[in-house]
């Protein structure tokens, strides 16, 4: 019964991560907390493998529809794949408590952000100068340490981002689809010596996942404007800090 309520949570959870650009892993992380899963061990190679999946789901989606901006994606990519193993490393040295509360104060910061965003404009393809892109690049490097130290990918805090650097929230989705790709897997890959898998249990849920994500970026790409993306990524964002400093407190 385990197997069928996470692989259709997590079909769930990937079709709004697919919708708002990002790998599930930002979502999967404390939702897979509520069941009891250690979070070193489990939880985050888990969800960093997930996060990987759901991503390219995603953006495979985005590319054929020409949404990604590639000159912004993939100095991103190289950056945030190269540096995430080291927030791996880092992880030895803070306990799970911090860690929690680290991700809670983030989401917070970025839900404020997102629910706020400056003015965008559909219609037009916005104008990125290359010293935003430079900008962009320097802030990558230390998104993906944080993400690899989180263990949920570098997602969550490049789409905000990107957002902040002029980027409607329809094209930094799409972009960031593209970006936590290969960061997802070396976080995961750095994970291996010390993961726990329930191998049925990582099959089913990824193919739950990875459809999930294509629906939702689907959806995204035809229906969803940059303000309402915006504010569903903040709602999302407060949800899963409240839920989660709840159970913080309470433990």
């Amino acid at each position: 019964m385990l197997y069928v309520i996470l692989s259709a949570l997590l079909f769930g959870l990937s079709f709004l991560a697919g919708m708002l650009g990002l790998g599930v892993a930002f979502i999967a992380t404390p939702v897979l907390g509520l069941f009891g899963f250690d979070l070193k061990h489990v939880i985050m190679p888990w969800s960093l493998w997930l996060n990987g999946l759901t991503a390219i789901s995603g953006a495979i989606t985005f590319a054929r529809a020409r949404m990604v901006d590639w000159r912004t994606a993939i100095p991103l990519l190289i950056i945030t794949t190269l540096v995430a193993p080291l927030g791996v490393w880092l992880l030895q040295f803070v306990s799970t408590t911090v860690v929690w509360w680290m991700y809670v104060g983030v989401l917070f910061f970025l839900a404020y952000r997102m629910a706020f965003p400056p003015a965008m404009n559909d219609s037009q393809t916005p104008v990125i100068a290359d010293t935003t892109r430079v900008k962009g690049g320097l802030l990558s490097a230390f998104i993906g340490t944080f993400a690899g130290f989180l263990g949920v990918g570098p997602g969550f805090l490049m789409m905000p981002t990107l957002v902040m650097l002029g980027y409607t929230a329809r094209i930094a989705a799409a972009t960031n689809s593209v970006i936590v790709t290969a960061p997802s897997f070396s976080a995961f890959a750095a994970h291996l010596g010390d993961a726990q898998f329930d191998w049925l249990m990582l099959i089913l849920t990824s193919i739950a996942a990875v459809v999930g994500a294509w629906l939702g970026a689907r959806f995204m790409a035809k229906r969803v404007k940059s303000l309402t993306l915006s504010r569903i990524f903040a709602m999302a964002l407060v949800i899963l800090a409240v839920q989660r400093a709840w159970i913080l407190l309470a433990s």
